[in-house]
C-alpha cells in the first residue's frame, strides 16, 4: 500500500510517500500507530488528518490494500 504525505509532514519525513505492507481491514488508528512507531510519535499525533481514497477518514475507518491513504497535518490559519 502506498502512503502519501503532504505539507510539513512531507518536509519533516523527507519523503512524499512510502510503501507499506498491511492486511485488509487495518484501521486508520492501527496504521497511524505503526507510522508513529516507525517515524516518531510527534509526526503522527492524534489530530493528524488522514484521507482514504480522497475522503477524510476517522481512526475507525478500515483500510484495504488497494486504497489510497494520505496523511497531512491539521490546517491552521487566521
Amino acid at each position: 500500500m502506498k502512503i502519501l504525505y503532504f505539507a510539513s509532514l512531507k518536509e519533516n519525513l523527507k519523503t512524499s510517500s512510502e510503501s507499506i505492507e498491511l492486511e485488509n481491514n487495518t484501521s486508520v488508528k492501527q496504521l497511524r500507530d505503526l507510522l508513529a512507531n516507525k517515524h516518531g510519535e510527534h509526526y503522527f499525533p492524534s489530530n493528524i488528518l488522514c484521507a482514504v481514497n480522497q475522503e477524510i477518514a476517522t481512526d475507525a475507518t478500515l483500510i484495504q490494500t488497494t486504497d489510497e491513504v494520505a496523511f497531512y497535518p491539521p490546517v491552521t490559519g487566521g
